[in-house]
């Protein structure tokens, strides 16, 4: 829960823990993409990581671990909880996202 409901959201929300369970390139990239794509992004506003991303990112031993908040807006109707059109657009685009950040690891790592 938010101290501050009402407030308007990114539709993405990275959470890395302020860089400390994945390096600030990662995220980078991961938020550019998403830009890129038409999506809003927020970094650790408001939502920092949870014990999840803290428990297991460790970059310093290649081991990221970052959160990833998605405004449910984007696929479904709040008041029913159905999903609207905008599921497969976004279906569409976390495929897309998957496979940009395959080939930054892979270019990485290479």
């Amino acid at each position: 829960m938010s101290d501050d409901p009402g407030r308007e959201r990114a539709q993405f929300v990275l959470g890395d823990r302020d860089g400390t369970t994945c390096e600030p390139e990662l995220t980078s990239f991961v938020a550019t993409t998403l830009r890129e794509m038409g999506y809003t992004v927020a970094i650790n506003d408001p939502y920092k990581g949870v014990e999840l991303v803290r428990r297991h990112g460790r970059p310093a031993e290649r081991r990221h671990s970052l959160q990833i908040e998605i405004n449910r807006r984007l696929y479904l109707d709040e008041k029913t909880l159905a999903k609207h059109d905008g599921f497969t657009r976004l279906q569409a685009s976390l495929r897309r996202m998957l496979d940009a950040l395959g080939d930054y690891v892979r270019s990485r790592t290479g």
